[in-house]
């Protein structure tokens, strides 16, 4: 019986231990996950999938309403064009000698502009409802190119305007879809902004950099007391001894003595920390961006370099205006599709080159205000350079071998 007791304790003991190992595994895999999330790679992923997904629900929210509202425009178009048509053939023909020519030009004038005026409160843009579905019709605006377009220009509050949620749902699933995009946004900039400001930050310091930054290696000595307190150089062969076992073993810590000091001033793992990219290399990369856009765009859409880099520039300043669309003459051309789908990419692409170059820019205004204020007085300089007493001696050299004498072995067999 006692057996049987013990052996259901210890089953029970090794059943909680395996709950315990399960449950510290489980929160082992949500840790690795969150990290992972929240890294680079992971920030980066789930803003394209997030960007993606909101593709595929803006389409879907949307698409259906277009079309009905496409049918109900031009249900209400045809009656104003018809009734146009009639206005302006009842004054044709009361038209009967030049002196109501005037009359019916002023007419006609006033007509054609309420005809227009009617067209735009409609909203309708003359295309055929029936034919979107059809391989060569008009298309949707809300296909998943153009809704994915629009899911990148909300969360990186570009916001073009050329087109814009209608449905109640679309609006709601909007300002959900742009609270949680637009941190998550804002977020992935800052790091990948980050960490292209390293990568480029460290191969300017090595291309550019490789023959101005690096200075020769020197060792240093300073002036310290003694190694053995209290010591001079006359010794006896024991106390040599205990000395140079103390310096060789580091064993002793509160002993001094010559303290050699390895001053490579620029060493390769900091080199990319100290060193700041200048102002007019950042602004030639972000110009740079904007040509290679241009060039782009300029090729796909037909336009003049002027109005391409004009796209290019208000795109990732986050400006936006929306008058400069790509991919917009037609939405079923599957040419036009990818454009959107390439504008969508060159503006995620170029807002993380915009925040790379203001980190730069950041760090190079704050060297230069440092450098200023150090030259004025308002800030002190802190370099090992500076507070190094001008007049302690410096030994250059490879190897420094302490000032100790090998101690003679005294002891007698």
């Amino acid at each position: 019986m006692a057996d049987d007791t013990m052996m259901s304790e210890d089953e029970r003991l090794r059943l909680e231990q395996e709950k315990a190992e399960r449950r510290a595994a489980n929160r082992n895999c949500c840790m690795k996950a969150l990290k992972f999330l929240f890294s680079n790679i992971g920030l980066s992923a789930m803003v394209v999938l997030y960007t993606v997904a909101g593709g595929f629900i803006f389409e879907h929210l949307e698409k259906t309403n277009e079309y009905e509202e496409c049918n109900k425009a031009r249900e209400k178009y045809e009656p104003a064009e018809n009734d146009t048509v009639w206005k302006l053939w009842d004054i044709a023909a009361s038209f009967r000698n030049d002196d109501d020519r005037e009359y019916a030009m002023t007419e006609y004038q006033k007509i054609i502009v309420t005809f227009r005026d009617n067209v735009l409160d409609l909203g309708y843009d003359g295309k055929n409802c029936s034919a979107m579905d059809d391989p060569d019709g008009p298309g949707y605006q809300w296909n998943f190119a153009g809704a994915l377009l629009f899911s990148v220009t909300v969360i990186t509050t570009i916001g073009y305007g050329n087109i814009a949620p209608k449905t109640f749902w679309g609006r709601l699933v909007c300002i959900a879809y742009a609270t949680l995009g637009i941190p998550l946004m804002l977020l992935c900039l800052a790091n990948l902004g980050n960490v292209l400001a390293d990568v480029f930050r460290f191969v300017y310091t090595k291309i550019c950099c490789c023959g101005c930054c690096h200075r020769r290696p020197t060792n240093r000595i300073e002036s310290v007391p003694p190694l053995v307190p209290g010591g001079g150089r006359s010794r006896s062969p024991e106390a040599w001894k205990d000395a140079y076992e103390a310096q060789k073993g580091n064993d002793r810590p509160d002993s001094k003595g010559p303290l050699v000091v390895d001053d490579y001033e620029d060493d390769d793992d900091d080199d990319s920390g100290k060193i700041s990219v200048p102002l007019t290399i950042t602004m030639a990369i972000i110009a740079g961006y904007i040509f290679m856009g241009a060039l782009l765009f300029g090729v796909w859409e037909g336009w003049d370099p002027l109005k391409a880099s004009y796209f290019c520039f208000v795109t990732i300043s986050t400006i936006g205006f929306g008058d400069v669309v790509p991919g917009s003459a037609n939405f079923q051309n599957a040419s036009d599709q990818w454009k959107m789908v390439g504008a969508a990419v060159y503006m995620l692409f170029g807002m993380a080159i915009l925040s790379m170059c203001f980190s730069l820019i950041q760090e190079e205004i704050a060297a230069k205000f440092r450098w200023i204020g150090e030259k004025i007085g308002l800030v002190e300089k802190d370099s090992d350079e500076e507070k190094r007493d001008p007049d302690e001696p410096v030994i250059e050299s490879a190897v420094v071998e302490p000032d100790v004498p090998v101690p003679i072995n005294t002891s007698k067999e």
